[in-house]
């Protein structure tokens, strides 16, 4: 089996952060998005990944994934252009997957249960269904009494059911037919619910699992903070790489190559990248800091730093500060603040 990976899209809601880079390759808790569900796909036993690029800087997307040998997989680039929906995405694995059945997961999920169950299927398509309290965000399945898929709608205007698509397929090459026969829905796009539904239509059945744990679309700010926060709360492991100074490091911490601690404190979980200085500082639970990043003299909790960042002389909470951004304290002025700043920003406060 071939797994194909979505690297669209323009991240509209996660904007000033998605304009300089994809949204699937921004980090939590230590990795790029899209890469959990990579690693998670490998291992179950695929190594052969099709990636498909959109228009947002796909050249960040083969800088950081490369050939794939360095995850252990291997690794071809598709180009959607234009971004014509999820359905079009797909029909442009054609020729990559030819004769094989195939996994598809989006870039901006976060699944880590339930894929195994997938790729045993032995239907036309298999689908990945959670109990949601906000359907008309999702595609929703309606499930008959007969405990079969009988009816698909992309982000319906009514409630019709509550159990949306979690971002997770299974196909055979029959959808690519299915794909052939529908139109672009009221939004524009080809909508893969389209295709299933059209399968459903021609009498093929259509297998699903409902995922009881947790899974998270990191669409918003808020859910890149949650699901930061259940990942260093589930998966993180205690590593010291770096060196730790007149320092008090307490729970679950990673501190990558090349970084140095001084006269901090530390509370996991907390994930620190390669290469950083942190001096004076207080570094609280559900922290992730990227690689080349300066703290000096602050107080960090429950937030997001990406690479290249410095902060100095201040106290956040909940907040996502943007590669290459220097947030510094210009003069005496009320703590805590709650930012979400772009990349390369400079903010004084």
């Amino acid at each position: 089996m071939k797994a194909i990976i979505l690297h669209g899209g323009q991240g509209t809601r996660l904007r000033p952060l998605t304009h300089t880079g994809p949204k699937q390759l921004i980090k939590i808790a230590g990795k790029p998005i899209s890469l959990w569900g990579v690693l998670s796909l490998r291992d179950i036993g695929i190594r052969d990944f099709g990636i498909i690029l959109g228009n947002n800087h796909p050249e960040k997307v083969i800088e950081y994934y490369g050939d794939g040998s360095k995850f252990g997989i291997k690794v071809t680039y598709i180009y959607q252009g234009e971004a014509r929906g999820l359905a079009d995405a797909i029909y442009k694995v054609k020729d990559f997957v030819k004769d094989d059945n195939f996994i598809v997961y989006l870039g901006d999920n976060v699944v880590l249960e339930g894929l195994d169950k997938l790729v045993s299927f032995n239907s036309s398509a298999s689908i990945l269904l959670a109990r949601v309290d906000n359907p008309n965000r999702f595609g929703v399945a309606v499930i008959n009494n007969d405990n079969k898929v009988v009816r698909l709608v992309e982000k319906p205007k009514e409630r019709i059911s509550d159990l949306a698509l979690v971002g997770v397929y299974t196909f055979t090459p029959e959808i690519f037919h299915a794909i052939e026969k529908i139109k672009p829905s009221w939004r524009g796009e080809l909508e893969i619910t389209d295709a299933i539904q059209e399968l459903i239509n021609e009498g093929k059945e259509v297998s699903y699992s409902i995922i009881k744990g947790w899974w998270k679309d990191t669409g918003t700010p808020d859910d890149l903070l949650e699901a930061n926060m259940i990942l260093l709360d589930r998966y993180l492991e205690t590593v010291n790489k770096g060196k730790v100074v007149d320092s008090r490091v307490e729970g679950r911490v990673v501190i990558d190559e090349g970084s140095v601690v001084e006269k901090s404190v530390i509370r996991g979980p907390v994930y620190v990248g390669k290469n950083c200085k942190i001096r004076g500082s207080h570094i609280l639970p559900f922290t992730s800091i990227g690689d080349n990043v300066v703290i000096e003299d602050s107080e960090v909790s429950n937030s997001l730093i990406m690479d290249d960042v410095q902060i100095k002389g201040l106290s956040i909470t909940q907040s996502l500060i943007g590669s290459g951004a220097r947030v510094l304290k210009k003069e005496n002025l009320p703590t805590g603040r709650i930012f979400i700043i772009g990349e390369n920003s400079l903010v004084e406060v």
